[in-house]
């Protein structure tokens, strides 16, 4: 959206939808706060309590969606972001670890290298298990389906961007959505060798030399072909889609940039396509009635608008009964690294979350973002009658 005039009109309307306000209920939590403060001090002279105040943000776009002036409040936090001198926000050692591991490709390798073969044995109850997400003991193997040997494999007509999440953690999540892939197109998937983190995490902390670096890698690392580019993470897919923006102040590599935006494809929308376009085709129930819930990632929400094809997905599956939280759509808290610098405020719209998920009493959740998939098993993982979580990509192949 084209911003129209660079005053906020200070209407409010960003309260009614923002996560943070509604969980903290200060002013400064609101956009309409940060953008008064913009207006009148320098991020460069921040204070420890203004850079509080700018970290204090999920960055999720909601404000963006209901501003009536066509304001980009998340844009403008990150350009102030850019120019604090000051780091905020609790266990900032741990999250400059992260950042730093997410933005080197072979750091990341070589550490989940190292530690798979460890976390995998780790009991399915542990915490450690449940914090970064890994499918329970006796999950993470999923046995390969047998190929027709007299069919022969149609030529690749998708390239695919994994995400960090299921190339390091949660291999499940490629092995399924290549299965699907597969189901549709005859055949599995490219994926590059020399892919990176999309660099949100970079881009959200004001880092954009970083972003703008592992963007131009995957770029080049899809240069090869001209192949729709499938993207099974949410948040992976939107900040993909954001590359032209980094690069609006570098004729170089706009264009090669635009290119690639303009290749990508959402996996629930893939899939709702596909189904629109093979009526024969059904996914088998399960063996008795369920109630799922699907989990709108905010960057799938607001920015893209894409909402839908999940849900089409869902509604055509036989003995699956889609159910709507009484509140609508919640944003799980994660946000990127923000629960690690606002630990307190993640679990407060987290458990806001959770509570409509307790009324609703669904049997499985699923979505199609990894941090709102690891929140959301976290925030559930002391609860004995705790839905299944599953990514969208292992619910659907699972019923192949």
């Amino acid at each position: 959206m084209t911003e129209q005039t660079s005053e906020c009109a200070k209407c409010g309307a960003c309260t009614v939808v923002c996560p943070v306000f509604q969980a903290g209920g200060r002013e400064s939590l609101s956009a309409r706060g940060r953008l008064h403060l913009l207006e009148h001090l320098d991020p460069a002279q921040a204070s420890d309590a203004y850079a509080e105040i700018l970290s204090q943000c999920l960055l999720c776009g909601a404000c963006r969606s209901v501003c009536s002036r066509g304001l980009d409040p998340p844009a403008r936090f990150i350009a102030a972001r850019k120019r604090l001198e000051k780091t905020a926000g609790c266990q900032v050692l741990f999250r400059a670890i992260a950042q730093k591991t997410l933005n080197n490709p072979a750091l990341l390798a070589t550490i989940a290298s190292l530690g798979r073969t460890l976390l995998e044995r780790l009991p399915a109850d542990s915490g450690l298990r449940l914090c970064l997400g890994l499918p329970a003991e006796g999950t993470a193997a999923r046995p390969a389906r047998p190929e027709t040997p007299e069919k022969k494999a149609a030529p690749q007509t998708l390239a695919f961007f994994p995400g960090c999440y299921a190339t390091h953690l949660h291999r499940e999540i490629i092995e399924a959505t290549g299965r699907i892939a597969t189901r549709f197109t005859g055949n599995s998937p490219l994926t590059p060798q020399q892919l990176c983190c999309c660099g949100l995490a970079a881009e959200n902390s004001g880092d954009t030399t970083t972003a703008k670096r592992v963007a131009r890698r995957n770029i080049l690392a899809f240069s090869g072909n001209t192949l729709p580019i499938l993207t099974s993470c949410a948040s992976c897919y939107s900040q993909l889609r954001r590359y032209p923006r980094l690069f609006e102040d570098d004729p170089e590599w706009l264009g090669k940039a635009q290119a690639f935006a303009g290749r990508l494809l959402e996996f629930s929308t893939f899939v709702a396509q596909a189904m629109r376009n093979d009526p024969a085709f059904r996914l088998a129930g399960p063996a008795t009635t369920r109630t799922v819930v699907y989990h709108d990632p905010c960057h799938l929400r607001f920015e893209s608008q894409l909402s839908g094809p999940p849900r089409e997905i869902l509604r055509a599956i036989p003995g699956l009964r889609l159910a709507e939280l009484p509140d609508g759509p919640q944003c799980c808290g994660q946000g990127g690294l923000f629960h690690l610098a606002q630990p307190e405020l993640a679990k407060k719209i987290r458990n806001r979350l959770l509570n409509q998920l307790a009324q609703t009493a669904p049997d499985l959740v699923t979505t199609t973002c990894s941090g709102c998939l690891i929140h959301i098993q976290q925030g559930l993982s002391h609860d004995p009658a705790r839905p299944v979580v599953h990514h969208l990509a292992i619910l659907l192949a699972d019923l192949l």
